[in-house]
């Protein structure tokens, strides 16, 4: 049966690995003898390496880093704790699906923000205390002295070795349990990423003070309320003073290094640092500004990988269909090509290379839309094609490249076809049908090429759901924009460019703007 663990708050039942059962199981289980063991014990510290490297405010911060040995011990005690740990709700560091980015999300659009940072994180949680934590798991004192052996050298958790940040973890759950008290108390947001803790309100953030918040910018650690004082100091930890900061509604707040004002966004120096790097690839060329970079920064690091790890950044944050980040994305991989970065199509790119132009001149000829659809292909209207079944397909962008494309599945009784064509996949881009069902009072996006002449470009109409008629037993999406001549077939969307209905009929000679449900094309193909 299960240990009562009063590790994570009151008594709960845990079901422990059979791992840790007992030591020759958790040895057996990480291929160590008694005698390597005894010896990591005594002599761990041979087994690391420690170098340091430059942090933003441009101090030192010292890496224990183990051996490669050491380093895979490590990594198998931590498989075997991380689903015994339950995550608290505030915490973004070390825990899957969170990162820096949702940490900062958590305080999106608050007008007040309190940083702290505490000092010597990993170093302070000493090697009896992550003993202690595992015994209050269940596990027995003798495999508890094992793992935290492997996973401490000089006496704490060291900073660079890959167990560290779940043991840090859990060494904090009474922390997190504290602080969330405190915060629901209090009516304020608090939120956890390693060692930076944010607290954040739409209301000034008295209760986290002794006395009335401090001015913008630095504050002392003792400003703070005897009660949060109390709770950091019960747990072990101490306020870096030199990154304790308030912020208040007339001043740029930030949380874990991104601006959390209105958007999500990084700081606006970092952006122009980086201009001005790329700048001065262009102008000297990579070799030269290469060596400027050394001169200027020292180090080892390619000037390629630099920039390559901060346009990531800079993407993962602003998004990769950003136009900032596609701008700078596109003049990296013109000076680096053989790092390229992939640059993702904006929603506005997806749609015109997903709508195109199809025509034929068979009774006189006809011009309509087609557009394609994932899963399904060309789709447009039946009456766009011809009655032998053979129409030309182009883009407007080169509109003397065209495809003679072939119908492959036809119905003219739901004003439907599915065309047959050799376009190169690298040609265009795929829409999505809409993931949920179109009702009335839904807005509607109706997109296409209505009196298509040279030089024109993809006509896009808003508008809303006026009705769901069906007419001659097919379902149909009735709008309120027109839907003229030339637009037919193509799509109807949400507003989330997902395709509710491909465009029927309408203009003023029909009095209704009609297109047909995309329910009904699943079900005829399916």
């Amino acid at each position: 049966m299960p240990r009562p663990a009063r590790a994570f708050g009151p008594p709960i039942r845990v079901k422990l690995p059979v791992e840790v059962a007992s030591e020759g199981a958790i040895l057996a289980h990480l291929a160590v003898s008694p005698a390597e063991a005894k010896k990591i014990r005594y002599y761990r510290a041979r087994m690391y390496r420690t170098f340091s490297i430059q942090k933003k405010s441009g101090k030192a911060r010292i890496i224990t880093a183990p051996d490669r040995r050491l380093k895979m011990l490590q990594r198998r005690i931590c498989d075997l704790l991380t689903p015994v740990y339950r995550r608290r709700n505030p915490v973004h560091g070390f825990v899957a699906d969170r990162s820096v980015r949702t940490n900062a999300e958590a305080h999106l659009g608050s007008k007040y923000v309190v940083n702290i940072d505490l000092k010597d994180f990993f170093p302070s949680i000493s090697e009896r205390r992550v003993t202690g934590v595992l015994m209050s798991l269940g596990i027995g004192r003798d495999v508890a002295e094992i793992l935290s052996s492997i996973c401490c050298v000089n006496g704490c958790l060291p900073q660079g070795a890959p167990s560290s940040p779940l043991l840090s973890n859990m060494i904090c759950f009474r922390l997190d349990k504290e602080l969330m008290a405190f915060a629901k108390r209090t009516r304020c947001i608090y939120t956890r990423y390693a060692d930076d803790i944010t607290f954040s309100s739409y209301q000034p953030l008295a209760g986290l003070f002794e006395a009335v918040p401090p001015s913008p910018g630095r504050f002392a650690p003792d400003l703070l309320s005897a009660e949060v004082a109390a709770i950091f100091a019960a747990n072990g930890f101490v306020i870096n003073p030199e990154k304790a900061h308030y912020a208040d509604r007339h001043s740029r707040r930030t949380v874990t290094g991104l601006r959390v004002n209105e958007a999500i966004n990084v700081d606006r120096r970092f952006v122009r640092n980086l201009r001005a790097a790329l700048f001065s690839v262009e102008k000297l060329g990579a070799a030269a500004a290469q060596a400027k970079f050394h001169a200027t920064h020292g180090g080892r690091v390619a000037l390629g990988n630099h920039l390559q790890g901060k346009l990531s950044w800079l993407g993962y944050v602003k998004g990769q269909s950003d136009p900032v980040f596609r701008s700078m994305a596109s003049r990296f991989n013109r000076s680096f090509p053989d790092r390229a970065l992939t640059i993702q199509p904006t929603r506005d790119e997806i749609r015109d290379r997903a709508v195109w132009l199809v025509e034929h001149w068979e009774n006189g000829g006809d011009q309509g839309t087609a557009f394609f659809l994932r899963g399904v292909g060309l789709v447009t209207a039946s009456h766009c094609v011809s009655p032998s079944g053979a129409v030309e397909v182009y883009h407007p962008s080169k509109p003397s490249n065209k495809f003679t494309a072939n119908v492959k599945h036809r119905c003219e009784h739901r004003d439907l076809a599915v065309l047959d064509h050799a376009i190169a996949a690298t040609e265009f881009f795929e829409l999505e049908a809409a993931a949920t069902a179109v009702v009335t009072g839904d807005a509607t996006v109706a997109v296409g090429y209505p009196g298509f002449g040279p030089g024109d470009k993809l006509n896009v109409r808003t508008g809303n759901v006026t009705s769901l008629p069906i007419k001659s037993g097919v379902q149909m999406v009735e709008v309120q924009q027109m839907l003229t001549q030339g637009m037919s077939g193509g799509p109807l969307t949400d507003p989330d460019d997902g395709v509710i209905g491909i465009i029927h009929k309408g203009g003023p000679e029909h009095g209704r703007q009609l297109s047909v449900a995309i329910e009904v094309l699943r079900d005829w193909l399916a």
